[in-house]
């Protein structure tokens, strides 16, 4: 009996464009009114995943920075996070001044998103309500970091990796590639979905055999591997193909709704759908 669908975001829930997919939208929602528990398990920041399952027009749980953070918008409290320590997060932003490097630092839901400063463009196309410039932020930071986020080109980015190496013992860098530009996310070594996931199923007495997981890359597999059914999207890394019960084609264009249509008959807890 499936009671709680974990989703992911980019490559799964949202297009190529990171545009919602209708139809499974609508889907979520009406499993929602229902009583499904659904829940948006991604890689993306705490703020990502709220304002996507607002536009879901849902309230609970979300998991965010690839499992380092859940919190639960129906209740207004956060019940599992594995942050950066904030001494490692210090010695990190102390370099960043030195080198001239804008980070955010993401500390959770109920606190602002903090920089060392402000870059003019992002000044100008990228400032948010919650970012907030903390000066001293390499003196000051006193709140464990769920992960710190830089964009920059090599000048940038290499120095940082010779100091710091890609690996550490309380910190973990990941990098992906932005046009010109590299993409640094630094969180706690080896988080995973699934460790936010059991937390989850914890909280609401849900064994993963009566999960439903659907997801598209590597960073999936876990999470795919631990529901009781899982669902990989046909485009998504051939891991998470390997790890699914079922690939969505998506031959109509959502392979989300596909994917759920498909384990329908599994969700016994509910009594008809209305398509």
């Amino acid at each position: 009996m499936i009671r709680l669908i974990a989703c992911d975001l980019d490559g799964t829930l949202l297009d190529a464009h990171g545009r919602l997919r209708p139809h499974s939208a609508r889907l979520l929602h009406a499993l929602w009114q229902q009583g499904m528990v659904v829940v948006l398990a991604t890689g993306r920041s705490w703020r990502t995943a709220i304002q996507v399952q607002r536009e879901l027009r849902l309230r609970g749980p979300i998991i965010s920075h690839n499992g380092a953070y859940a919190f639960d918008t129906a209740r207004e409290e956060e019940f599992f996070r594995r942050p950066v320590p904030a001494t490692t997060a210090r010695e990190m932003v102390a370099f960043a001044n030195q080198e001239g490097i804008m980070v955010r630092c993401y500390l959770g839901a109920q606190h602002p998103v903090v920089f060392n400063f402000f870059s003019n463009e992002h000044r100008l196309s990228w400032l948010r309500p919650e970012d907030r410039v903390v000066g001293s932020l390499a003196s000051t930071l006193d709140i464990d970091p769920l992960e710190i986020f830089f964009l920059g080109g090599s000048r940038q980015v290499d120095p940082f990796i010779a100091r710091f190496g890609l690996l550490g013992r309380d910190y973990e860098l990941s990098i992906f590639p932005r046009g010109p530009f590299r993409e640094v996310n630094i969180c706690a070594p080896g988080v995973d979905k699934v460790e936010a996931l059991n937390a989850l199923a914890k909280r609401f007495h849900v064994p993963a055999s009566d999960v439903l997981a659907l997801g598209d890359g590597l960073n999936d597999v876990h999470m795919l591997q631990w529901a009781g059914q899982a669902v990989a999207m046909a485009h998504g890394a051939a891991e998470a193909r390997a790890a699914a019960d079922y690939v969505s084609l998506g031959k109509s264009g959502d392979p989300v709704e596909e994917g759920i249509l498909w384990a329908l008959p599994r969700l016994s807890a509910l009594h008809r759908y209305d398509a």
